[in-house]
């Protein structure tokens, strides 16, 4: 006769803690009964764990509805009473601050021009300590995010290389090792993806993801099963890094080399021979654009390559692996709705329908900033969820 396998008590309440927590993150502010009503929990088991979510100080009252004309319910949802996360979500050419809290919102603080390492050193103590008096941290909760534009060894919390950057084997750890915080460490592509994992029910639901991320450099990110690949040494992703052209000089050139937005801008000055008109990669990307729709022949020719180019890779993603769905973003959060009937009626010509039929292609749901920043916040909840006991 089998024996019948033991209930652990602390487990199953663990479990129930979680589930509550994350209903909460993820749907907004909800009454007791709703909540039981969701997870299917007994009133009590219910009652008893909101309350202890409160004294936690992870949860609070956030007001009352009326379910009935007659009578009002309290709501709770996560708390604000602190800032869950700071982010620093670095490019090239800036580096955004941010925080972030546990229901998931975020706002940017402030930028500052990334500039060399030592210079992006000090500026991350002197922010970090202007944070310190401004906002409520609690360095017992509060992680400090980095989102890098390199592979980044996330067990060492190490920057391995940010070519575009020039920095190599870059230890984060040791930058803040006297400031008491817990870190999140990740590449900007695998932060983008897990923001749209988290915020995206089609991402969430698909068993195969890929973001492809259009920065000064290209960046990718795998989701198969809604857990990110990262590869042996961190590269699982790095399509910019992978070859589309070996020239007759035998010498090879990478997929960024052609899809880069700031190569792209570059070409653009150096035909046009003056500035595109803006500050950032953004504002002079969209000035090109601009001179795509009205005709002019030198953006017509330098978009007919890019566009092509990106059909291209495009082709080997699909081919390669198979996904359910491509999320386009970056510094640059509008490619698809603006080129994307162009760049599918040619990757159309390239893959057979059976093998392109009803995979989605999109942009980004994040418009006005990179979705790597609200990424490094969802990291940070996902981290305090897993950690609840």
């Amino acid at each position: 006769m089998k024996s019948k396998s033991k209930v652990n008590p602390k487990l199953m309440k663990k479990a129930n803690k979680k589930l509550i927590m994350r209903y909460l993150v993820e749907t907004g502010p909800h009454s007791r009964l709703e909540i039981a009503q969701f997870t299917k929990l007994a009133n009590s088991a219910t009652w008893r764990i909101t309350d202890e979510l409160m004294k936690e100080g992870l949860i609070e009252r956030k007001g009352f509805y009326s379910a009935t004309s007659r009578k009002k319910s309290s709501v709770f949802g996560p708390s604000r009473s602190f800032v869950l996360s700071v982010i620093y979500n670095v490019e090239v050419l800036e580096t955004i601050v941010g925080i972030g809290y546990l229901d998931g919102s975020w706002e940017i603080v402030e930028t500052f021009p990334t500039g060399t390492l030592e210079s992006f050193l000090k500026n991350v103590e002197k922010t970090l300590e202007k944070l310190e008096k401004d906002f409520p941290i609690d360095k017992e909760r509060t992680r400090v995010t980095f989102s890098l534009p390199g592979i980044v060894d996330i067990k060492e919390q190490k920057l391995t290389y940010a070519p575009n950057l020039g920095w190599r084997d870059l230890n984060i750890k040791e930058i803040l090792e006297n400031r008491g915080y817990s870190l999140i460490v990740d590449n900007d592509s695998n932060f983008s993806l897990l923001a749209e994992s988290f915020f995206s029910k089609d991402v969430k639901n698909s068993s195969t993801a890929f973001f492809l991320y259009l920065g000064e450099g290209i960046g990718g990110s795998i989701l198969v099963n809604n857990q990110i690949v990262r590869g042996k040494n961190f590269a699982a992703g790095e399509i910019g890094h992978s070859i589309l052209v070996k020239d007759e000089d035998r010498s090879y050139r990478e997929t960024e080399q052609f899809l880069s937005i700031s190569k792209l801008i570059e070409r653009f000055e150096k035909e046009k021979k003056y500035e595109l008109d803006g500050k950032t990669l953004k504002e002079k990307f969209d000035s090109a654009v601009r001179l795509w729709f009205e005709n002019d022949e030198i953006a017509i020719e330098i978009f007919q390559e890019f566009l092509e180019t990106l059909a291209a890779i495009l082709r080997n993603i699909v081919y390669f692996l198979n996904p359910e769905i491509v999320v386009f973003g970056g510094i640059v959060n509008n490619i698809w709705e603006t080129f994307g009937k162009i760049v599918y009626k040619r990757l159309s010509e390239l893959v057979p329908y059976e093998i392109l039929d009803g995979i989605i292609f999109r942009d980004t749901i994040f418009k006005n900033v990179p979705p790597s920043l609200p990424g490094c916040n969802v990291a940070a909840i996902e981290q305090i969820l897993e950690s609840l006991g």
